[in-house]
């Protein structure tokens, strides 16, 4: 699906998990970083239908700000708890070249 900017968020893999507060979705993905460990990366965004059909934008009304809020709250608190499965970062090893 591509968003009104042009960037297509169904090039990469799918989402690790996505929070849902009416039609705001807050889109989490994880990876792995060498230096950092387990990151998350979130992409908000607001469902809406033309004539094209559903579409995905980046833009809010002010009447969506709560479901927006609770939206990130929800991503905020499944990224703690992965965090919390995960345990601490483990130290990466250097290598000579």
């Amino acid at each position: 699906m591509k968003t009104n900017h042009g960037q297509n968020t169904d090039a990469t893999s799918p989402p690790s998990h996505t929070a849902c507060a009416g039609v705001i979705r807050a889109c989490v993905w994880e990876s792995q970083d060498a230096e950092h460990g387990v990151r998350h990366k979130i992409l908000i965004s607001r469902l809406f239908k033309d004539d094209g059909g559903w579409q995905r934008g980046r833009t809010f009304y002010a009447s969506e700000l709560a479901a927006l809020v609770e939206a990130v709250a929800k991503a905020q608190r499944w990224i703690e708890h992965r965090r919390r499965q995960l345990g601490p970062p483990q130290p990466t090893t250097l290598t000579a070249r």
